[in-house]
């Protein structure tokens, strides 16, 4: 019989076991019932499953149901409950202290020192120190910045010299101006003016009056007018301004009058911002803010 297309050659007697196929590349032999070979469709042996009781420390059991069939809650403990909320508050309160100090950390480190005590307007309080005293003479006003570390944090009336030291920084600047003692810095100059009473008060026109006679300087009123201040200024004698609030920042303060600009313009030293004292003033802008004024000499 014809098988893939040519003639089918049988070449030894086949039985029902076996047969020779001479396309193929191996004899297999089919099993048989003949084989003993015996395929069950049932195990030979029953699965057997192990149970386990119960832990309380791995699976807790469950809660019973009570009478009416709902599980019964277990009692809240009250001093654990409290103790987690003391945890957690004082959680709270670690990281509100933690942004607290960071954000003052921040804030240092962009502004470059504390917070103004003087207002807004006074953001330029000096970050720079005050001129050294190796340069100080007599006839030249030194410039001195109440926010300097030298003294910043010396106490002062009811806050310290960097908060209200606007007047002994002034009349220090005057004073080694007019004698050349370099030895009374603002440090002597604040302190005689809380031995004397003089810091109590709200107002400094006593100290930068009475206080310059008691240190030996001879001091007169100016009026607030270019002519008075040119012709003290020309006579070399250094004016300390009582200011009003405006272009000096939001409260009244203090500044010298140092010296005239070859443009006519008044040089201006102010202890609390390094900004107003780089720039000069004309004698309408200070005359305009100035409510006092007094020019200063050795006696």
């Amino acid at each position: 019989m014809p098988y893939r297309g040519l003639p089918y050659i049988v070449t030894q007697k086949a039985d029902y076991n076996s047969r020779v196929d001479l396309y193929a590349s191996e004899h297999r032999r089919l099993p048989s019932s003949t084989h003993g070979i015996r395929y069950s469709s049932t195990p030979r042996r029953k699965p057997s499953i192990a149970t386990f009781t119960p832990s309380e420390t791995v699976r807790p059991l469950a809660t019973e149901p009570d009478s009416r069939g709902e599980l019964k809650l277990e009692r809240v403990n009250p001093k654990r409950a409290l103790a987690a909320i003391a945890a957690i508050v004082l959680f709270a309160l670690a990281c509100a202290f933690a942004g607290v100090f960071a954000a003052r950390a921040i804030t240092g480190f962009v502004g470059g020192g504390e917070a103004n005590p003087y207002g807004n307007d006074n953001a330029t309080r000096a970050a720079s120190l005050s001129e050294s005293q190796s340069t100080w003479k007599k006839g030249s006003v030194p410039t001195l910045y109440q926010d300097d570390p030298q003294w910043a944090d010396r106490p002062y009336g009811s806050g310290t010299v960097a908060s209200a030291g606007a007047a002994p920084l002034c009349l220090a600047m005057v004073y080694i101006e007019s004698t050349g003692d370099v030895q009374t810095d603002p440090v002597e100059v604040a302190s005689f003016s809380q031995r004397s009473g003089f810091a109590d008060s709200s107002d400094a026109a006593p100290l930068l009056t009475d206080g310059a006679a008691e240190l030996g300087l001879a001091v007169e009123p100016v009026e607030a007018s270019e002519s008075s201040i040119r012709h003290a200024l020309v006579g070399g004698r250094p004016v300390i301004a009582a200011v009003g609030p405006g272009a000096f920042g939001d409260e009244g303060t203090y500044i010298v009058l140092a010296d005239i600009d070859e443009h006519g313009m008044l040089i201006v030293h102010d202890p609390l911002s390094s900004e107003r004292s780089s720039r000069h003033w004309s004698f309408e802008e200070i005359c305009s803010q100035s409510k006092a004024l007094w020019c200063y000499q050795a006696s």
